[in-house]
């Protein structure tokens, strides 16, 4: 995969529309124009105040009964037991989300036009209040589902091409409203869809890892912070770069000079990028996958810190025991692994079977006074029983720890105030006696 030469270009740079105002589609097709069906939630008080306050996601388990025969993907109706309009949004007679919201007035029309205008404010949100794409960043999340009034689709811009994923049949079934008005808005090189197989199957279809849009070739290029990328998302994790993670990546550059730093669980050097080129001392990054760490290594040489940064391919628990052993430490330490659970069920089991035996581990190679940066990307793993898991690591490392700071991800992945699941990052920055 060849690397880019010179500065990184967004899509701005290569004659996309100007960001102004969003720009309305006149409606050709109307979707559904009003629900023919309806959702009726059951009377528990809980059930309709977390829809009245935003939620967005009605679960199986509160519809007292369905109206119609709506098809899963159709836009229904929910009402209360009153028969109180709440708002509608995309049914699943499989998935344990009943309804997912899209519009809460009653005289919303959901037509092509909705699903354009919501795309377009999507895209205007990043500009006006976030500065998106700027001089030095045009990689980020364009798109953020929920957040964005688009339930089950999420899209990341990477330069010039868009990585996009459906998660949701509803959303699935406008796949070429939001593609139209991502080419009209942005016209990007390319668009590329990044299938949740996971996640696909629960709600009942299926699509491939392929472009969709456009002639796609590797790789997408792309900054952040001034620190240019190469990826493909078509053979990466994730929509091929973890963009939520940016804000992080910032704040750890403020406070890594002169320091040992391990990054664990790399993928393609992000972190460790980041802080060789902020001034740490020395960086050791450690991955499974070699793919990944070539990657890695290709962005070291491009920022002009290979000198100061090492790639070892290992898995990371083996590793920190090993090291251990060695009695080998670092300044500061960070552990950001893959999601561990993706259902409520895996919760248990992955607090004590995955998180709490890494942070013990690595909290034992963290040298006094130093830092460990510990992430949970698991949307079923709340905020208190992640930091609990760490505590009781820290407890069984005989290692006194504070945290100095819990983050999440960026303003790009905006979350619905009253939507917890939609905060699925959890970044805490602790000290470490």
């Amino acid at each position: 995969m060849p690397f880019p030469r010179g500065r990184v270009e967004g899509v701005a740079a290569r004659g996309a529309r100007p960001l102004g105002r969003p720009v309305p589609l006149p409606a050709r097709t109307l979707v559904d124009s009003r629900p023919m069906a309806s959702v009726v939630l059951r009377a528990s008080k809980g059930h309709v105040l977390a829809i009245w306050a935003g939620h967005p996601w009605v679960y199986a388990q509160a519809v007292l009964h369905v109206d119609g025969r709506p098809a899963d993907g159709d836009i229904v109706d929910v009402l209360d037991e009153h028969n109180q309009l709440l708002g509608c949004g995309f049914y699943s007679s499989r998935s344990a989300l009943a309804v997912r919201m899209l519009a809460r007035r009653p005289a919303e029309t959901i037509d092509d036009a909705f699903f354009h205008d919501a795309v377009s404010r999507a895209v205007h949100r990043r500009q006006r209040l976030m500065g998106l794409p700027s001089d030095h960043t045009t990689g980020y999340r364009l798109v953020h589902a929920e957040g964005d009034g688009l339930p089950g689709f999420v899209a990341d811009r990477l330069g010039d091409v868009l990585a996009i994923q459906f998660t949701s049949l509803g959303m699935k079934r406008r796949e070429h409203v939001v593609l139209d008005a991502l080419g009209q808005l942005l016209r990007p090189r390319a668009i590329v869809e990044i299938p949740d197989e996971d996640l696909q199957r629960l709600e009942g279809f299926e699509s491939n890892r392929q472009p969709v849009r456009g002639k796609y070739e590797p790789p997408a290029c792309f900054e952040e912070s001034g620190l240019a990328y190469a990826v493909d998302p078509l053979s990466g994790q994730k929509t091929g770069f973890y963009f939520d993670q940016r804000e992080n990546r910032r704040l750890l550059a403020r406070l890594v000079r002169g320091q040992r730093v391990l990054d664990l669980c790399c993928y393609v050097g992000a972190f460790s990028v980041t802080c060789a080129k902020a001034g740490a001392a020395e960086v050791d990054g450690v991955d499974t996958s070699a793919q990944v760490l070539l990657a890695a290594q290709r962005h070291a040489e491009h920022a002009g810190v290979a000198d100061r940064v090492r790639f070892l391919r290992d898995d990371a628990r083996r590793f920190l025991e090993q090291a251990a052993r060695a009695q080998k430490t670092w300044d500061v330490v960070i552990l950001d692994p893959p999601k561990y659970a993706r259902r409520t069920g895996d919760v248990e089991k992955a607090l004590k079977g995955k998180y709490l035996p890494l942070n013990r581990a690595a909290l034992r190679v963290v040298s006094p006074g130093g830092l460990l940066v510990t992430c949970s990307c698991s949307g079923r793993v709340r905020p208190d029983q992640f930091l609990r898991t760490v505590g009781l690591a820290a407890a069984e490392a005989r290692r006194s720890t504070r945290v100095l700071a819990l983050r999440g991800a960026g303003p790009d992945h905006p979350v619905p105030p009253a939507f917890a699941e939609g905060q699925y990052l959890k970044c805490a920055f602790l000290e470490v006696d």
